[in-house]
This record gives structure tokens, sequence and C-alpha cells, in this order.
């Protein structure tokens, strides 16, 4: 089922508003953390009128994301509505390796796979970070090296344009 703007423009994506310090312009942000923390925003000068901003903005960026095809998510889940348990299935052998290694450490099972998990959870959260930083840096670097053709192109013209304006004679066309 292909879901259109209006659905997700009714979804209840969780807002946080946020106070912006009087030195950088005062009033109150609104954003959609799910989204960056910059992703989707709004301001303004009363919180109602960061709420509607955000609004505008939120409609604005999903109209673009499934205009080119995006993938918009579905709000989050409260830490509320999980209940700390899950089974996992898993082949007999590493179910085996698993309770040998947590009883050579001293300690359950159950605490071992969750140091475990967590030590995974941490190492992929630090991969996503470097990988957000690379990307941005090779965004970054694209336009430096835009901006560095665009100022070579700008000295050659005008380099050619003083030397025209220097010359005393002009070349005889034949």
């Amino acid at each position: 089922m292909k879901k259109e703007l209006e659905y997700y423009l009714n979804v209840p994506y969780k807002i946080e508003i946020v106070r912006i310090p009087e030195d950088e312009g005062g009033g109150y942000l609104a954003r959609l953390p799910q989204f960056g923390e910059l992703g989707i925003v709004g301001d303004g000068n009363t919180v109602e009128e960061a709420i509607r901003d955000l609004e505008e903005n939120k409609k604005l960026r999903f109209q673009e994301y499934l205009e080119k095809g995006f993938k918009i998510p579905e709000p989050e889940k409260d830490v509320d509505d999980f209940s700390g348990k899950f089974i996992v299935r898993m082949p007999k052998f590493l179910h085996r390796e698993l309770a040998l290694s947590a009883r050579k450490n001293g300690v359950s099972l159950n605490q071992y796979v969750c140091t475990l998990l967590a030590m995974n959870f941490k190492s992929d959260k630090v991969a996503e970070s470097l990988d957000a930083i690379y990307k941005e840096l090779k965004s970054l670097n694209e336009h430096v090296g835009e901006l560095k053709y665009k100022s070579d192109l700008g000295k050659r013209t005008t380099r050619i344009s003083t030397s025209a304006v220097q010359m005393k004679e002009y070349p005889k066309i034949d």
C-alpha cells in the first residue's frame, strides 16, 4: 500500500521544543528528533509559532521525499513500548559456545549476551558516526573543488580581460 502525504502529516511524530538563547535571536525551535537534530525544524517567537513553522516545513520536506521516492520512516516507538525481553533463535553450536563463554567469565548467559550486544551496538554506532562524517567531508571536498574550479575560471577570465585592456595595439586581423 502506497502511503500518501496526508498519511504522514497525520502520523504522531515526537516533537522536541528548545528555547533559543537571547544572544542567538531568542524564541523557540521545534524539531522532529527522529530526522536528526536539524533535519526537520521550525522556529518562532512562541512555542505555537515554532510548531506551526515545523508543520509547514514537515509538509514541504515530506512532499520532497515522496517526489524523489525516498522512504519516510514511521514514528519511533517510545522506550515504554518495549519490555526489555525478546526471543532469539540461534544454532545449537552458537548457544553452546555462548553458554561456555559466559560460564568461563563467571556471568549468566543473559548477562554475557547483553554485554556482547551492547559492545557491538556501540561499535556499530561509532561506525555510523564515522560514515556520516566521511560523507560530510566528501561532500565538502566536492564543494571546495567546485569553488576552486569556478575561482580558476574567474582568474582566467580576469587575466584575459586585463591583458586585452593593457595592450596598446590590437593585433591586426588579415
